[in-house]
């Protein structure tokens, strides 16, 4: 078909107007006239549309022509109709709707809102019962979730408008346009080019991508590429410009009232962009546009605009669209709304309020010659020639099993939260308080403002460091604003979040910022955060979030806490208070909290590790586990599985801790000697005697802390320190038996069973706490503190081999904790407490939990009923560092895999996290790099065994510069510095009975290992 054959004349159409409005004409003439006379504009011709240009013309004219060629009127005008329908299935509804279909001829359909499986049901439905197949449009100016309760929710523009990074926006769009294609949706209405210079707009507001013509331009442009090169046609909205109103079209008809240059610097250039572009669809809003039609008539109804202006002068050869045509703001004067609406220029009729009538009364203008039936048949063949390009001469059904997750896809997942990470704005940093540094010296508290219970914000807060939450809903009353505010002031830094437009700056929020430390973080849109101006002037710190959602709340807390670098720039001017672009920028300086794709790994892959988790539930390894991956810097997989015991009592929470037993020596007493060791205060080669004057003169003086920690102190791997405690004289026989009786009728392992008719010795034991006896072992098992000294002594009289090889003992880090305590002058804990771990923020990383933590957050071990008679919950497992006080070098800490992060990742950035130096580069690489020549040891850590392993404790994929540790409960971590990667296991394996080795022999903990690796190699 001959391109002139389409070609609308615009002078026969307004001709036939001429029974509508004279002035039209006298007003288009006058157009022409201004625009010529504009100096600065000149005749636009981009031509034809990408989408089209990239098709096989003759085939896409022979099925054109086919289809046309086979149609009635009655069909040629349905084409031009799109109705919105409820996606609902029901049968009401449905007869609707096939009904429209049957006997309006209708070309395509908009959804309402609704079901992502009820649409793909109706549209299957539908498309079925249409003769030509149905063009199926969406309005998802973020996402299929504008519409669609279940299905993956984007930011809003106005933060999207704040992101830097314009290839973000086209991976948005091509997503979305995949998620269209997955559901059969052939056009979104989308994107919003409308310049919100207007902070009174009660209807684009956040649907802008902001105030510059020039940035919305290029975010429209990005987001539009990505659409269409998914094969989805996007439309630009709404022409000739909506943002610069106080009135909302879908009650009244807004107006424009700028001249003609304002409008082609403003209003008209985004676009202009997009036609340049050479992208589909347009949709004309209802807006009165003195400038160019001075009847006042809507623009959508205004053959000056859509044809004069939109058409001829910018040259746009697309569709176009009506808005919603049952808005108020299209107001048809008492004619057919629809007559108008294709006598203006339109291609496609969007929602008219009554598509019987206004389908009748466009074919009686037919009839009556009002419409030409050529214009009518031009529009219809423009309309099956987009049908070809959506690839409805192929149609096939939607394929709804497993539709959800394809929309929900972790790719999307990753993208959303990247679009909201990328555009959070940090709009004032006085003395660069974000990110937060120090955390050991701050008392935080978060204060929660128009939230109703616990917030995204808090949690992700409380992932970072200790804080301590407060809540005001919007209508709180007086006397619990008061209370909760009283209670801040012992705090020296206020986190406020403020979630809600109906929240209030209250008075003593207003005067935080003058007596203490105060950040604002909005979960709003931009304007409404002029109601608190008296707090902004106060706090150090304000983030705006734009929205408030759970992805927004998530990146605004990894922002304040260093997780991830503020980069967003304000999109829109907040009067007197925020210019246009203001953005402060932030560097990452702690771990993230983020989806597997940001560190270029395999979601699906990744997801074995669940596999083999439940595999090991299933077989009772252990009742329950966490298991955390992270990856140059990021937290890509961090869960928790099954429950504290097999009763299920309780599920495991990511928060909860665990007993690390030997992991211990890796995580508190190696990095407190290789602190000591960066301040010079030891030498590898010391003798531990030097510091431990009990083996002094002894055949242990010679021992060397380098030996200590390769395991190759010659010392044995095992005393039982708990006979210390027993009274051999209170039974006869051996005390345990390789064979069970009914006297050794206590299994204390696979191949050992224990009398329990024996006594303590008196005065070593107590059931109660009292003077002296400060070592507490268990609940209501308290041992005299001069025990520490037998068990020193016992350590001395044991034996040892003369020449150096390799035995894994734990008397070695009981002595090396001794070395810790008398060079330091502290106790372990202590000093890993205030050096390390308050630093770092792992308040969860401690000695001796129940000092700190509920019973309820700590996962039980064994059952003890050899020594202890009792479950163990909080109390080391391990007997010889219970007996010790719960504090020894070999055993004794609790901590979960969110904690142990925090301290590998300082590892692994070789001495630093949080923007603070812990140790120096050459302490961390000589203590992680080296390695025994004996054996596979490291210094205090363990390697991977390269020369044989069958029988290393890594997975086959480890390098061989990982490092780590196991742990007797049931609990790992490697350190991979190739790869930058971190892998931490933590369980309980030993509830109830220590003997249980199923995740040994099942290779639970090296098969996630290597998991790991297939999914990002």
């Amino acid at each position: 078909m001959k391109k002139e054959k389409r070609t609308i004349h615009i002078e026969k159409v307004t001709s036939s107007y001429t029974k509508y409005s004279f002035r039209f004409c006298l007003g288009f003439c006058f157009l022409i006239f201004s625009v010529i006379s504009v100096a600065q504009t000149t005749l636009q011709t981009p031509g034809i549309p990408r989408l089209l240009k990239e098709v096989d013309e003759l085939k896409m004219t022979a099925w054109v022509d086919s289809v046309f060629d086979s149609m009635t009127l009655d069909e040629h005008i349905g084409q031009l109709f799109m109705i919105v329908v409820d996606p609902k299935t029901d049968q009401g509804n449905t007869s609707r709707v096939v009904r429209y279909i049957n006997e309006q001829k209708i070309g395509g359909i908009l959804f309402s809102k609704g079901k992502l499986t009820d649409q793909a049901a109706s549209t299957n439905k539908y498309q079925e019962a249409s003769k030509t197949p149905l063009l199926i449009s969406f309005d998802g100016e973020w996402g299929l979730s504008m519409r669609l309760e279940d299905t993956p929710k984007f930011p809003r523009n106005i933060l999207l408008g704040a992101v830097s990074d314009n290839q973000l926006i086209t991976n948005y769009g091509e997503e979305m346009g995949r998620q269209c294609r997955e559901l059969g949706v052939h056009i979104n209405f989308a994107p919003v080019l409308d310049v919100n210079n207007n902070p009174a707009n009660p209807v684009i507001g956040t649907r802008s991508f902001g105030e510059n013509p020039q940035k919305v331009a290029d975010k429209g442009i990005a987001y539009a590429k990505g659409l269409e090169e998914q094969g989805v046609l996007s439309v630009g909205k709404h022409f000739p410009g909506h943002g610069d109103t106080a009135d909302d079209s879908h009650e009244t008809l807004p107006v424009i009232p700028h001249n003609l240059e304002h409008l082609e610097q403003t209003e008209f250039y985004p676009f202009k962009q997009f036609i340049q572009e050479g992208f589909t669809g347009i949709m004309t809003g209802h807006l009165s546009l003195p400038a160019i039609d001075a009847s006042s008539r809507p623009t959508s109804l205004s053959p000056l605009v859509i044809n004069g202006l939109l058409k001829n002068r910018l040259g746009f050869e697309g569709l176009t669209f009506t808005d919603a045509l049952v808005m108020k703001g299209a107001d048809s004067r008492g004619s057919s709304v629809c007559v108008q609406a294709l006598l203006a220029g339109n291609d496609i009729l969007l929602s008219p309020a009554n598509p019987v009538s206004e389908f009748n009364a466009v074919k009686t203008a037919v009839e009556e010659g009002v419409l030409s039936v050529k214009l009518i048949e031009e529009k219809c063949i423009k309309v099956l020639k987009y049908k070809y390009v959506a690839g409805l001469n192929q149609y096939s059904p939607i394929n709804t099993k497993g539709l959800s997750s394809r929309i929900n896809s972790n790719y999307s997942e990753w993208l959303i939260r990247k679009l909201n990470e990328e555009g959070m704005t940090l709009l004032k940093n006085d003395q660069e308080i974000i990110p937060l540094k120090n955390l050991d010296k701050i008392r935080i508290a978060v204060l929660s403002l128009g939230a109703d219970g616990p917030t995204e914000f808090e949690e992700t807060l409380a992932l970072y460091g200790k804080v301590d939450c407060y809540r005001l809903i919007s209508n709180a009353k007086e006397k619990d604003i008061l209370s909760v505010f009283k209670k801040l002031d012992h705090y020296d830094l206020v986190i406020c979040g403020i979630y809600s437009t109906k929240a209030r700056d209250y008075a003593s929020l207003q005067n935080l910022g003058r007596s203490k430390k105060l950040i604002l973080s909005f979960f709003t849109n931009p304007y409404s955060i002029r109601n608190f101006s008296n707090s902004i002037g106060g706090a150090s710190g304000v983030v705006l979030g734009y929205e408030n959602t759970t992805y927004t709340q998530n990146a605004a807390a990894q922002l304040i806490m260093g997780g991830i670098p503020a980069k967003g720039k304000l999109p829109v001017t907040i009067p007197g208070l925020f210019e246009y672009n203001t953005g402060r920028n932030t560097q990452k300086i702690r771990l993230s909290y983020q989806e597997p794709y940001e560190a270029g790994v395999s979601a699906q892959k990744l997801a074995k590790i669940d596999t083999i988790v439940w595999e090991g539930l299933s077989s009772r390894a252990y009742p329950g586990c966490q298991v955390l991956v992270a990856k140059s810097g990021v937290i890509i997989y961090n869960k928790s599985f099954g429950h504290f015991d097999y009763a299920r009592t309780h599920p495991v929470r990511v928060t909860d801790l665990y007993d690390l037993a030997s992991v211990t020596k890796a995580t508190a007493t190696l990095p407190a000697l290789m602190k000591l060791y960066d301040q010079n205060k030891f030498g590898f080669q010391d003798n531990l005697s030097k510091y431990v004057p009990v083996l002094r003169n002894t055949d242990k003086k010679d021992i060397t802390i380098k030996n200590a920690l390769f395991h190759q102190s010659g010392l044995v791997s095992f005393i039982p320190f708990y006979r210390l405690l027993i009274d051999e004289t209170s039974y006869t026989g051996p005390l345990y038996s390789s064979k069970r009786s009914l006297i050794y009728r206590i299994q204390y392992d696979n191949d050992t069973y224990m009398r329990s008719d024996y006594k303590f010795k008196p005065g070593l034991v107590s059931r109660i706490p009292k003077a002296g006896f400060d070592l507490q072992a268990a609940r209501g098992f308290y041992i005299k503190n001069e025990f520490k000294d037998l068990v020193l002594e016992d350590i001395v009289s044991s034996r040892i081999k003369p020449d150096p090889q390799y035995v894994y003992s734990d008397l070695n880090f009981i002595l090396l904790k001794e070395v810790v305590e008398n060079i330091s002058g502290k106790k372990l804990n202590e000093l890993v407490e205030s050096e390390f771990f308050s630093k770092l923020g792992a308040d969860h990383t401690l000695f001796n939990p129940l000092q700190r933590f509920d019973t309820l957050c700590i996962a039980p071990t064994e059952n003890d009923e050899f020594l202890r008679n009792q479950i163990l919950v909080g109390f080391v497992d391990d007997e010889a560092a219970a007996m010790l006080g719960g504090v020894s070098g070999h055993a004794g800490l609790f901590s979960n895999t969110n904690d142990l992060a925090k301290l590998l990742q300082m590892y692994l950035n070789n001495g630093t996290y949080g923007g603070e130096r812990y140790l120096s580069e050459a302490v961390c690489r000589t203590f992680t790099q080296t390695k025994s020549p004996l054996s596979r040891r490291g210094l205090g850590f363990d390697k991977p065994d390269t020369r044989n392993p069958s029988s290393s404790p890594t997975g086959e994929r480890a390098p061989g510069s990982a490092y780590g540790h196991t742990g007797f409960t049931g609990t790992c971590f490697w350190v991979d510095p190739d790869n930058d990667l971190i892998y931490i296991f933590l369980s309980n394996r030993v509830y109830p009975y220590r003997g249980n080795r199923q995740i040994s022999g099942s290779n639970i903990r090296s098969r996630i290992q290597d998991a790991i690796y297939e999914a990002f190699q």
